[in-house]
């Protein structure tokens, strides 16, 4: 697997979400929570692109009051693929909101974040791998491309910029 660890923030989280949005690709909008999974990616995404989108409001998919997060949906599942689905989005979220939180230089982050850091992102590759939905080939183009075509400090990644959409 090519080196996430060079990448920068934004791109990492790109790097996530592309994944997740390949990996979410198996579960039917029919499934329970479809909508709260596709919520939470496309916040992620607007918050990748300079939406104003803050930490909270995305750590509210992954931990919210009312249970209905993509946590409890990961939780809630049987099947293995769907599960590898649902916990693809569940930390490219938990990533992309521990980069929000970052970026907004919060000292403190609410519990379920404290633990999120890179290695979230290298399992996430890993579980990727491990399900067969992602072949490692295309993980390293994924990775490649990102890195090469990315994050630039006067424009943001667009998710409908990169080829894999």
């Amino acid at each position: 697997m090519n080196s996430i660890e060079n990448l920068k923030a934004e791109e990492k989280v790109a790097v996530g979400l592309v994944i997740a949005e390949k990996m979410f690709n198996s579960l039917a909008i029919e499934e329970p929570g479809y909508n709260t999974g596709r919520e939470a990616l496309d916040s992620s995404w607007k918050w990748l692109e300079g939406g104003n989108i803050s930490g909270d409001e995305l750590c509210n998919y992954i931990d919210s009051e009312d249970y209905i997060d993509v946590a409890e949906f990961a939780n809630k599942e049987k099947d293995a693929q769907k599960q590898y689905a649902w916990y693809s989005v569940l930390d490219a979220v938990s990533y992309t909101t521990y980069q929000a939180y970052n970026k907004e230089g919060r000292r403190f982050l609410p519990q379920v974040i404290e633990i999120i850091d890179d290695e979230t992102l290298i399992t996430l590759c890993e579980n990727a791998i491990e399900s067969g939905q992602v072949e490692k080939e295309n993980l390293n183009n994924i990775i490649s491309y990102v890195s090469e075509n990315g994050y630039v400090s006067e424009k943001n990644i667009k998710k409908d910029s990169l080829p894999f959409f």
